[in-house]
């Protein structure tokens, strides 16, 4: 989403602030990496100021495209179509292709805790996006 600009949340909230981002522009967002409390998954990325509509298939398709670029795997959280209610849902991605997944055994934040079960591989739609993170899928 090369129409989007992108700050680190930590240099917007330190002494030494970044006087580029404007709140009031829509196409500045920010992020902020911490550590994941889930096995296996040590990283958590969180994206803010994105589009609000279709959130759930941009995540996807983020966490698709960085699985695929940086050759890692990528967990994100997902509302199954068929179980909306049941919140134990993610969609793995390993190189890119996905795969539906179960943390309903997972104990967030334990370090002995059980690993995210991958259930089976799952298609999930073709997403597209424009340059400004707005869907244009059809």
């Amino acid at each position: 989403m090369p129409g989007l600009t992108a700050f680190a949340w930590d240099m917007l909230v330190s002494d030494e602030q970044s006087m580029e981002f404007d709140s009031s522009c829509p196409t500045h967002i920010f992020f902020e990496a911490t550590e994941s409390e889930v096995p296996h998954f040590p990283q958590h990325v969180a994206i803010y100021r994105t589009p609000r509509a279709n959130e759930e298939a941009r995540a996807l398709w983020l966490g698709q495209q960085l699985s695929t670029q940086l050759a890692i795997t990528v967990l994100v959280p997902f509302a199954h179509p068929e179980k909306p209610n049941d919140p134990y849902y993610d969609i793995v991605f390993m190189e890119g292709e996905s795969y539906l997944a179960d943390d309903s055994e997972t104990e967030f934040g334990e370090p002995d805790a059980k690993p995210v079960r991958i259930v089976g591989s799952y298609c999930l739609p073709k997403a597209h996006f424009d340059v400004f993170g707005n869907s244009t899928s059809a």
